[in-house]
């Protein structure tokens, strides 16, 4: 007798599917009948989850951003004592963040910008790491005009900037890594 999935299990066997999905073949090729195929499922049980591809995909986004909180706020929060620290575990928890899920996220964002409903998705994960960036370095950050919105944008900026490069295979980790923290420091010590 097969053990059936809990609803919270199989939604993330789905979203792990579709995943691999894009990372095979691109968003184009992910439907939600593509995706009960693939993970062999009935068409229903890829509806009750995701009721369209739009969700489907806004899920898959929602997921990597949460991986990416969720992997910075276990490093820094937990680890860090210094500016440095928090400079190194932040750059850490970001290029395992972009490593795991960085091809595939700017597919999806890519995807979702195709809908009205998401046309700001990019303001929206920009003022989201924005957010995050403050929050991270404000216990380190004495002079409070360096975590200024728009010093936060631009760094937001650059570091997408290298995440990209990362993404089209143009520089290795190790380079990125090291521009990322000279970047930081450069912004955000007093």
């Amino acid at each position: 007798m097969t053990t059936r999935l809990t609803k919270d299990a199989r939604r993330d066997q789905l979203l792990d599917v579709a995943t691999q999905i894009i990372r095979d073949k691109g968003t184009e090729a992910l439907t939600l009948i593509t995706l009960a195929q693939a993970a062999g499922v009935t068409k229903p049980i890829t509806y009750n989850h995701f009721a369209t591809r739009q969700s489907l995909l806004h899920a898959i986004y929602k997921r990597c951003d949460k991986l990416f909180v969720d992997t910075m706020n276990a490093k820094i929060e937990h680890q860090a004592k210094s500016f440095d620290e928090a400079v190194q575990l932040f750059t850490e928890a970001y290029l395992e963040c972009v490593q795991q899920n960085g091809r595939e996220y700017e597919e999806v964002v890519f995807a979702l910008m195709a809908y009205p409903d998401h046309r700001h998705i990019r303001r929206v994960i920009r003022d989201f790491f924005c957010d995050v960036l403050s929050d991270v370095f404000r216990p380190f950050v004495a002079q409070r005009e360096l975590l200024s919105p728009l010093r936060m944008a631009a760094i937001f900026g650059a570091i997408e900037g290298i995440a990209a490069m990362i993404n089209e295979s143009r520089v290795k980790p190790a380079e990125a890594r090291r521009a990322i923290e000279d970047l930081l420091c450069c912004q955000l010590k007093g």
